[in-house]
């Protein structure tokens, strides 16, 4: 009763102050994305006729499998395009470095 009457009018008391500001300085992070207008929308004939990434062949001869949850794409054709040479240092997932680990390799392999 006390800490009603000693908090602000209108504000409410201390323990819901607390936690407005815990939601509003969180909202940036896990609210909503913001909305960004001025986006070209693809046209979908042209998505179908798009390259797959894997073979090569177009997207609308592949067929996808959704049924576990996860979706599978089936390429129609066992050939795949080669894979690029990684010509320079790895990651931890065996990838191509890039960023700040890149620069530290590139700085070690100019001081030896």
């Amino acid at each position: 009763m006390a800490r009603d009457a000693a908090s602000r009018p209108g504000d409410g008391n201390a323990f819901t102050r607390f936690f407005d500001r815990v939601d509003s300085a969180l909202e940036p992070i896990f609210g909503a994305p913001p909305s960004v207008g001025g986006l070209e929308q693809n046209d979908a004939a042209e998505l179908r006729t798009r390259p797959c990434p894997v073979c090569g062949r177009a997207i609308f001869e592949h067929t996808f499998d959704d049924l576990s949850g996860n979706i599978v794409m089936t390429c129609p054709t066992s050939e795949r395009l080669p894979e690029r040479a990684a010509s320079g240092p790895l990651n931890e997932l065996g990838m191509p470095a890039q960023g700040r680990r890149l620069e530290r390799y590139e700085q070690r392999a100019a001081a030896e």
